[in-house]
């Protein structure tokens, strides 16, 4: 049998391409090639609402729970930030470091350098709306001055209400277990659908916003003025009409009170709010970085019922002059 040199050579040489070429790229890959410097690894996990940088995989992914990464540096160190997503698409994102938003797609590695000029403890956000959970995917970035360390004891106290946070995460609202009573209805909600993480517990506020012209996120608990509710009284009857789910423009024609307009006129302004989101927000320093914290669009994950009865939570929330 006559041999065909050229076969066999186009032959070694598909082979050669087919071996070789993983080889290469795994050499020379960007993951392969940063000779000393520190690898951090994070990983976002939706259903947990973290970063974590424990080593997930597909053999502890659906058993495990997994830490908040806490990520700890020194000033002037230089590390490497591998990010990865096991599920949906996230963003990593610390403001007052100007670093990122670095948006990440399952199924691919990001490295990012990062070198520490400063020092502080700063906060990193997921800024892509990933699911149930995407308010909780908050944590720490600690910057210390060369030489410093930091106590697990010092550590917990930074981390305090991080991790606690997540019992509402880690066990999702069913919906048919949800309280009979409008006020109570609307508390869970409130809680359960990430509202407190951003307006504080009974809509009390005070929760920074990087960059933010107001500094802080609006509070809630004074939502009866600002619905141009005069009195409890008046409070009373309008939560009433929110449990019975009344038809409010019908209800124009005969005011159940007096400034019931200027209510009414409010009352769709913030519904509608709710609904669209608000995802542009007016900076401080119009050069500075994009505020990490704006509310997202509820028209496909709150229903009019629901919406009812938060705001019925937060109109009870007000304390009026006896």
């Amino acid at each position: 049998m006559k041999i065909n040199t050229k076969e066999i050579l186009g032959g070694l040489a598909l082979l050669l391409v087919l071996v070789g070429t993983p080889l290469v790229i795994n050499y020379f890959s960007p993951w392969r090639n940063h000779g000393s410097t520190r690898i951090i690894n994070l990983t976002a996990i939706s259903t947990q609402g973290i970063w974590t940088a424990d080593k997930v995989d597909g053999l502890n992914i659906w058993n495990s729970v997994f830490k908040k990464a806490t990520i700890v540096m020194h000033k002037g160190e230089k590390v490497i930030l591998r990010f990865t997503t096991v599920d949906v698409t996230h963003s990593f994102y610390i403001p007052e470091l100007k670093l990122g938003p670095v948006f990440v797609d399952a199924g691919h590695l990001y490295d990012v350098p990062f070198t520490a000029d400063t020092t502080g403890i700063f906060t990193y956000y997921c800024t892509s709306i990933c699911g149930h959970c995407h308010f909780y995917m908050q944590g720490k970035f600690i910057i210390l001055d060369s030489g410093q360390d930091v106590s697990e004891e010092e550590l917990a106290k930074i981390n305090k209400g991080i991790d606690t946070t997540l019992q509402f995460c880690s066990t999702p609202l069913n919906d048919n277990l949800l309280p009979k009573d409008i006020i109570l209805k609307g508390k869970m909600l409130f809680e359960n659908r990430n509202c407190i993480l951003c307006h504080g517990k009974g809509g009390k506020g005070g929760v920074k916003n990087t960059n933010y012209a107001k500094t802080t996120i609006p509070e809630l608990f004074t939502l009866a003025e600002k619905l141009k509710i005069p009195d409890k009284e008046t409070a009373d009857s309008i939560i009433q009409l929110l449990r019975i789910n009344a038809d409010f423009d019908k209800l124009n024609n005969n005011p159940p009170f007096r400034t019931y307009s200027r209510f009414l006129a409010q009352f769709k302004s913030i519904n509608q709010k709710i609904l669209d989101g608000a995802n542009i927000l007016q900076k401080a320093d119009s050069l500075g970085p994009v505020p990490p914290l704006c509310m997202p669009s509820w028209e496909y994950y709150l229903t009019q019922d629901e919406i009812n009865a938060i705001l019925a939570y937060l109109i009870n929330q007000n304390k009026w002059e006896l």
